[in-house]
């Protein structure tokens, strides 16, 4: 093959790349499609509510802003406590349409965004456009209370007293996870007990006040018979022993 020939040939290839680069930015900043729909406030603040006033309802007003009729085709929520609705009809250009969020406070505590995905078409393709509700959820009761209901002895919480460890073949180790929570404003230096000789436990040897903490639960079920089982093991905590937290499984 000539130079020339070759120059050519390498020429024509950077051509090529170039286009498809160029292609690739269009399209990647949206103007081969453009925006179709426009939300005028995407962020709706609730301020602050109870968590026992009741569902809230939040509107968001959108509006067509392509030159096509565009429909909502579906809203997504990244939670159950934020139920969507939105208007079916399609929407004609310049009007406007709607999506309401109806958000479940009973739930929930403190501070809460929960974000919503919204998908439209205009018949040829769709777009995305994220909604955002913000807000406080106040309670009678702390953070701790909510987020680690069960009272293992004072000062210290969980966020389960029971433990499924589900359904395992005989030989296998079964392993879970639940979260301790030191409420008291006391130092806990921890550790466990188990009647089982099957179940080991990994936790800290220190919580401090205010700290969280994985315990890391695993049973064993070797030389175990085939059925349901339930198992137990407590926290001590500064020489405390706490309540029973059951663990619950089946071999097979």
């Amino acid at each position: 093959m000539s130079r020339s020939m070759l120059c050519l040939q390498v020429s024509w290839r950077t051509f090529i790349f170039s286009m498809i680069c160029l292609l690739a930015v269009t399209n990647a900043s949206g103007q081969g499609n453009p925006r179709i729909l426009r939300f005028d406030s995407p962020v709706m603040e609730i301020d602050t509510v109870r968590y026992d006033g009741g569902p809230v309802t939040v509107r968001f007003e959108c509006t067509n802003i392509s030159d096509r009729k565009v429909s909502i085709v579906d809203v997504h929520s990244q939670c159950g406590c934020a139920k969507p609705s939105f208007s079916r009809e399609p929407i004609a250009p310049g009007a406007k349409g709607y999506v309401d969020v109806v958000l479940d406070p009973s739930h929930l505590f403190a501070e809460q965004t929960r974000h919503l995905t919204v998908i439209a078409t205009n018949g040829d393709y769709r777009k995305f456009n994220t909604i955002t509700v913000h807000g406080y959820v106040e309670r009678d009761v702390t953070e701790e209370a909510v987020r680690y209901p069960h009272e293992l002895l004072p000062g210290l919480r969980s966020d389960m007293i029971a433990v499924g460890m589900r359904l395992y073949r005989r030989g296998e180790v079964s392993v879970k996870e639940l979260t301790i929570c030191n409420s008291g404003s006391e130092p806990l230096r921890l550790g466990w007990k188990s009647d089982f000789k099957n179940v080991s436990v990994e936790l800290p040897e220190l919580l401090e006040p205010g700290a969280s903490a994985k315990v890391r639960v695993s049973v064993s079920t070797a030389g175990m018979p085939s059925g349901d089982y339930q198992e137990t093991f407590r926290i001590i905590a500064n020489g405390v022993t706490s309540k029973d937290i059951l663990l619950k499984g089946a071999v097979k």
